[in-house]
């Protein structure tokens, strides 16, 4: 079966779908990060499929410090300074940013949220693990604790629920047997 013409005109109207519909977006739109509640505020190309996505605020901040050749590129393509809707307030942007340990020792860091939150595991837990929630100010936002048998039950239903941006090697090895890729 011969394709012929129609293949060539198929392709080229593809192609067209792939362009990233990039710009402002109307505030009622959400986030296209799942876990986020927040209201998105700018669409930008997504280079991992090529196509794009809608972030808010802390979101469009992550984007720029993670891809910020990506940033440049789309802030010199509009006319809108894109440095100024990319704000993080009180986020993390980066597992890297997150202090090791918090409290003299007493917690230690396994993840950093989709929140933009550190989450802290107590380092030397009994029957009961203590888990807290930080932001970068290192003031608690949430605090929970989990039977020791349960923890892993419990922090794969934060994965879930609230999503992770990045987990420490630890804590990976102690979920899935070592890194993910």
């Amino acid at each position: 079966m011969s394709r012929g013409e129609r293949f060539a005109q198929f392709n080229a109207a593809a192609r067209s779908f792939f362009e990233a519909d990039v710009g402002p977006v109307n505030p009622s739109v959400s986030c296209g990060v799942e876990a986020c509640d927040e209201a998105a505020v700018y669409r930008v190309p997504w280079h991992s499929v090529g196509g794009d996505i809608t972030y808010c605020g802390y979101h469009l901040a992550r984007y720029r410090e993670l891809h910020p050749d990506l940033f440049e590129r789309v802030q010199e393509a509009v006319d809108e300074d894109l440095s100024a809707l990319a704000t993080r307030g009180a986020r993390f942007l980066t597992f890297d940013e997150v202090p090791e340990q918090l409290y003299g020792e007493a917690f230690v860091a396994i993840a950093l949220l989709a929140t933009g939150h550190a989450l802290y595991e107590e380092a030397d837990p009994d029957e009961i693990v203590e888990y807290r929630t930080v932001d970068r100010r290192l003031q608690k936002r949430s605090s929970t604790e989990a039977a020791r048998e349960r923890a892993g039950e419990f922090l794969q239903d934060v994965e879930q629920r609230l999503g992770v941006h990045e987990w420490s090697d630890d804590a990976l090895a102690a979920l899935y047997g070592g890194e993910t890729a």
